[in-house]
């Protein structure tokens, strides 16, 4: 892989702040963007466990994408996944991750101060649980590849690129 996909990469994952998720019941697709921290193998976010993104992703393959967005068709690039979202159940990979979602949201830590390190913090305030869409399949859709812009990735990849 080059570096110049590797920086477009980790360009994604670690600058960009919105990922779209999407899911279907009874044939009814449904879209909704959610802030996300990458974290060793999945992208975390929070939500509300009655959102109809979590409600329909239940046991069922769910799609994602993170773009960069240009005023040029030839500079847009982004990931498309398709995976599983789950509910992190571990309390020391909630406290980890949510270090990395302040980190990265630092709005939140001005705007709520050190308590939203606290366990119950986004359940309390904001109705949310922390949830992770673990990825089976991912590729970058880059446009400035011409014809072969679909160029697929593996875990292992993502793994090395931003850890």
């Amino acid at each position: 892989m080059g570096d110049e996909i590797k920086e477009k990469v980790r360009d994604l994952i670690m600058q960009k702040r919105v990922m779209t998720l999407a899911v279907s019941q009874n044939n009814i697709p449904w879209s909704a963007p959610v802030y996300f921290v990458w974290r060793k193998n999945a992208f975390f976010f929070f939500s509300n466990e009655f959102s109809r993104h979590i409600q329909n992703s239940n046991k069922k393959t769910t799609a994602g994408s993170i773009f960069h967005d240009s005023d040029q068709m030839n500079d847009i690039y982004g990931l498309q996944m398709t995976g599983t979202i789950k509910r992190c159940a571990s309390p020391v990979e909630y406290i980890s991750v949510v270090k990395s979602y302040v980190r990265k949201f630092e709005f939140l830590k001005k705007a709520f101060g050190s308590d939203i390190l606290s366990k119950n913090f986004f359940q309390k305030k904001f109705n949310s649980f922390l949830y992770g869409l673990y990825p089976e399949s991912i590729f970058l859709s880059d446009n400035s590849k011409g014809s072969d812009k679909q160029i697929p990735l593996d875990m292992n990849q993502l793994k090395n690129i931003v850890n």
